[in-house]
């Protein structure tokens, strides 16, 4: 199986396990990484730009949108007085997940960007023999 071929389907595995874990806490995973390449640490919260800049451009990447409901509680007034009313929207999130695969003796990276901000980081299986193919 092809190196990229590989990195697709784990990706996809990680997402599944994400959006799994969505109903358990805030954030899955850990809450962050050291990258091989730089030996600098990458955290949650951080941006793409961020996390580029102390690691290197991912080996993949794959963008979407994923629509959520969101309740909160707003005040109205009714017939004069104020009462707490619970409403209920869509919203539009954009997700981005990165892999990393710094080579055979290193946990394959997944990284998950939700509204900008690194979400979570998961890991997969050793990478491949030459992560520069």
């Amino acid at each position: 199986m092809s190196r990229r071929v590989r990195l697709a389907m784990l990706s996809r595995l990680f997402a599944v396990g994400v959006s799994v874990a969505g109903a358990g806490p805030a954030h899955s995973g850990s809450s962050g990484f050291r990258c091989p390449s730089t030996g600098r640490l990458v955290s949650l919260g951080q941006s793409p730009v961020e996390v580029r800049n102390k690691c290197r451009e991912p080996d993949d990447v794959r963008s979407s949108v994923e629509l959520r409901t969101v309740r909160e509680t707003v005040r109205r007034w009714v017939h004069g007085a104020s009462v707490d009313v619970t409403v209920e929207r869509t919203v539009e999130v954009p997700v981005e997940e990165w892999t990393y695969d710094f080579g055979p003796s290193r946990f394959i990276q997944f990284l998950r960007f939700e509204n900008a901000r690194l979400f979570s980081v998961g890991e997969g299986e050793k990478g491949g023999v030459n992560p520069n193919e």
